[in-house]
């Protein structure tokens, strides 16, 4: 089979050196769905069979050739009687006959039928090849997405790590200052509730991330429970004009050459209908040999064998309207075609300008929760120095606390919401595979 470079383009390949087996960055998840993911599996399947059928000899350019062996016996009773009067009568007559011949027969005219359907299979592997992409593409994407979930899973697990030890310290503070008198048990007790509550939330993103995985793990065709680790960040690419991935998606988007290649299909199946209503000329040539033998009769024996050479020329003139009702569907199906395709060119625009207004949002949302994630920790630490040193409060700083989770947080969701929206455009425009 024909095979197809696919290489990983622009999809965040963030340059982080192996440091541990177990560790899968994103070009090599997506190597493994590449490499095992049945859906792109079957894809290839079928692109085979356009593959093997695309030939010389399925278009109809090359001759035919068959041979035959028939041989027969018998064993008769036979009687004959002439206008002579003359009877001959004769019991277990064994005859027998054997005739073998070969035939090779070439179409060398029909209507230009032949070229038509080899550009048709042309374009039918052609199709095969940009479906097999669209299927890669689309897997990418939900792999590439589901990679990052794990991230970000990940990311989630490290910010509570990063909170149980804030709070840990936070409680060594409201202890001290309740054995020395300077603040009730109140905070003492409001920390620890606030840890144990964060505690219950880190041993339950262990739960999500296993599930995350075993996702992960079904997506590339590997077993669910394979373990693995992921990279500790997102980084997501700038963002293009709007104007300039416009344009670049009319040539590149494959759902769009997909359709341009099944209007070329209808066209090629309308041009081989369409020369039937041509003569056709084949060219023959053949051996014959035939014997045979009886026992009683007039021949005792016939023999005969020799080459022959000829053509046969045919015309339909007429087939009841079969032909025309033919051409009438054909001249609808290549209408169909030319329609789907400016649909999905439709389709497409519009899918271009929602994932590029979605990705101008996340971009703007990712930029300012970045400055406001700084704020909150800014603020967290601050307020834990004044806590220190008596002069801000158990709520004040417990405040402070909660805007800094929930800033990180929603820094979390708005870096994969970004990366989600660049992947989404870079599959549009057919960029995670080539």
């Amino acid at each position: 089979m024909k095979k197809i470079s696919v290489l990983i383009l622009f999809v965040i390949l963030n340059p982080v050196l192996l440091l541990a087996q177990d560790l899968l960055t994103p070009e090599q998840i997506v190597a493994l769905a590449l490499k095992s993911n049945y859906d792109i599996t079957i894809s290839k399947s079928q692109l085979e069979i356009s593959q093997n059928s695309n030939t010389i000899g399925n278009a109809g350019f090359l001759p035919s050739l068959n041979t035959s062996v028939t041989g027969t016996t018998s064993d008769n009773n036979f009687r004959q009687q002439l206008s002579s009067g003359v009877v001959t009568t004769k019991d277990h007559v064994n005859s027998n006959s054997l005739n073998a011949s070969a035939l090779l027969s070439w179409t060398v005219f029909d209507g230009f039928k032949m070229f038509a359907t080899r550009d048709k299979l042309q374009a039918l592997n052609v199709l095969g090849e940009t479906q097999l992409k669209i299927q890669i593409e689309n897997t990418v994407a939900s792999v590439l997405v589901a990679y990052y979930d794990v991230v970000v899973k990940k990311q989630d697990k490290l910010a509570l790590q990063k909170s149980i030890a804030l709070y840990d310290e936070l409680i060594k503070i409201a202890e001290q200052k309740f054995k020395v008198g300077i603040s009730s048990k109140i905070d003492y007790l409001q920390a620890k509730v606030d840890l144990n509550a964060i505690r219950s939330e880190y041993l339950q993103i262990d739960a999500l991330i296993l599930n995350a995985k075993n996702s992960l793990n079904e997506a590339v065709g590997r077993p669910i429970d394979t373990p693995f680790d992921v990279i500790d960040t997102i980084t997501v690419d700038e963002m293009r004009s709007l104007d300039e991935l416009r344009e670049s998606v009319k040539s590149r988007n494959s759902l769009i050459k997909s359709n341009e290649q099944n209007v070329l299909v209808a066209k090629k199946s309308m041009q081989e209908i369409s020369s039937t209503r041509y003569p056709k000329l084949s060219l023959n040539a053949g051996y014959n040999y035939t014997r045979s033998q009886s026992e009683a009769g007039f021949l005792n024996l016939s023999q005969s064998s020799g080459p022959m050479l000829g053509f046969t020329a045919s015309w339909n003139l007429f087939n009841g309207g079969i032909l025309t009702t033919q051409i009438r569907n054909a001249h609808v199906q290549m209408d169909i075609a030319a329609l789907k395709l400016e649909q999905s060119k439709r389709a497409i625009e519009r899918s271009v300008n929602e994932a590029w207004n979605n990705a101008h949002i996340a971009f703007d949302v990712l930029t300012l929760e970045e400055e406001n994630f700084l704020l909150a920790k800014e603020n967290v630490t601050l307020g834990l120095e004044r806590y220190k040193i008596g002069s801000g409060t158990q709520v004040q700083i417990s405040q402070a606390y909660l805007s800094y989770e929930a800033a990180q947080n929603r820094l979390l969701l708005a870096r994969f919401s970004a990366k989600k929206t660049e992947i989404e455009l870079k599959r549009l425009n057919g960029e995670l595979v080539r």
